[in-house]
């Protein structure tokens, strides 16, 4: 076997992933900051000093490149969710889920345009959110711990029905809180969003 050839102390491979890495980057902060309509490849390509043959060596097209953007964030947030500590009750627990996503919000306000703003205008990621929503409830309900199988309805279109509902209404506390319209203390929010989550999750038919 032929070892892989290596540029500068790297192989081929180990470059084009660092390149990938580096785009999605650069995307994160176009997306971000300047929303949807900002991320072309032309400005990808020139933020990031790269050629548009390596843009297109990692992606298809500028919607594979927004998409890659937010499914990073939302790993990133998935990530924090899973250290939340299940010891105490179902409503303590809720109220640290939400404390570490407005943690992660408010840490860095791109997060939030990227994961919760511009899926709302952009039609690549409205189609690619609304396909996850589901998947990312069933991954981080559990993340709460075994007190939180009562937040889980048995029917899968019940499921879906609240977590479309539980979505639009955190979405929207959430944007409006981090761009300023909703001038309340962070713990405030916190509080208001934990009785709006076990109410919703609790309804049945």
């Amino acid at each position: 076997m032929n070892a892989p050839k290596l540029w500068r102390g790297q192989t081929l491979d180990a470059r084009s992933a660092e390149r990938r890495e580096q785009l999605v980057d650069v995307g994160f902060e176009l997306l971000g900051t300047g929303g949807s309509a900002a991320v072309t490849m032309r400005a990808v390509t020139r933020l990031a000093n790269l050629s548009p043959r390596y843009f297109y060596e990692s992606f298809e097209d500028r919607r594979a490149l927004v998409v890659a953007v937010y499914d990073r964030l939302e790993a990133e947030l998935l990530s924090r969710l899973r250290t939340i500590d299940t010891s105490g009750d179902l409503h303590s627990t809720v109220r640290s889920a939400l404390r570490i996503c407005t943690t992660y919000f408010e840490q860095d306000p791109r997060r939030a345009r990227v994961l919760l703003r511009e899926p709302l205008t952009d039609d690549a990621l409205r189609a690619h959110s609304a396909d996850r929503l589901p998947g990312f409830l069933r991954i981080a309900v559990p993340a709460l711990g075994t007190q939180a199988d009562a937040l889980i309805p048995d029917s899968d279109e019940t499921f879906t029905i609240i977590g479309t509902a539980l979505g639009g209404a955190l979405v929207a506390l959430y944007v409006d809180w981090i761009d300023g319209r909703l001038p309340v203390p962070r713990d405030h929010l916190v509080e208001t969003a934990t009785a709006l989550v076990l109410a919703l999750a609790r309804t049945r038919p």
